[in-house]
């Protein structure tokens, strides 16, 4: 099968980029489309033939221990990040863009949104600001019919940030795996940006690629009134 001619080229040394994967693939298979690499990729991995232990990084030796999560923000949010960094010294903040789900999803989503979760007294502050500052459309906690009539590319949304949310140690504004699998079920205007049937792909590609801290998650959560969904997506870690 042309599949394990392709696996056969690969090092147990070295690492493999999505793109180093399709190339080699490609060289045994020449009418490899790209939902076939994708679907190919996902069931390596299901199967342990293949490993995950970063963003777009695999191998074909399992790790010894799973990496932690890294959100690689687009150049846009970045300067949003340093925007608010800047200008809100102290200021408690999350960001989350939609297109960061696409290294877990099927279905890739295609048109952006940016969330930034804010402390609940200075979220409707900030709004204010960046509406001045950004010619971007910007949503301050909408609901499921605002977000659907006012959403547009590239649009940011203003929410309040949950309590008890698992945040990152170094870069509190970095997103953690814990919070994402948490908000794309808690939070309707995150779930609207992909179908609700991925959400058990985005469960086992994350179990697969990354450490997670199952008293984080449990516990926030619990603060969203989610302990079972969540609890029943991570099956045995509970």
């Amino acid at each position: 099968m042309w599949i394990n001619n392709a696996m056969s080229k690969l090092s147990n040394i070295d690492s493999y980029c999505r793109k180093d994967l399709f190339q080699i693939f490609l060289s045994e298979k020449e009418d490899l489309s790209d939902s076939t690499f994708r679907w190919t990729l996902y069931n390596l991995l299901k199967e342990n033939k293949l490993f995950k232990i970063g963003y777009d990084t695999y191998i074909i030796a399992k790790p010894k221990v799973l990496p932690v999560y890294k959100p690689f923000y687009s150049k846009k949010t970045n300067n949003l990040i340093d925007f608010l960094k800047n200008n809100f010294l102290g200021l408690n903040f999350v960001v989350f863009e939609s297109v960061l789900l696409n290294e877990f999803l099927n279905h890739q989503i295609a048109q952006n949104t940016v969330y930034i979760q804010v402390e609940k007294d200075m979220s409707s502050y900030v709004f204010d600001i960046l509406q001045d500052k950004y010619t971007e459309r910007i949503l301050y906690k909408p609901n499921n019919r605002d977000f659907d009539r006012y959403w547009t590319k590239d649009c940011i949304v203003i929410l309040d940030l949950i309590s008890q949310a698992p945040l990152s140690v170094d870069k509190p504004y970095e997103i953690t795996i814990e919070k994402i699998l948490v908000d794309i079920i808690a939070d309707k205007s995150i779930s609207a940006t992909f179908s609700s049937a991925e959400i058990p792909f985005i469960f086992y590609n994350v179990m697969k690629s990354y450490q997670i801290d199952k008293h984080k998650i449990k516990r926030y959560a619990g603060r969203r009134g989610r302990t079972n969904q969540i609890m029943n997506f991570l099956g045995d870690m509970e």
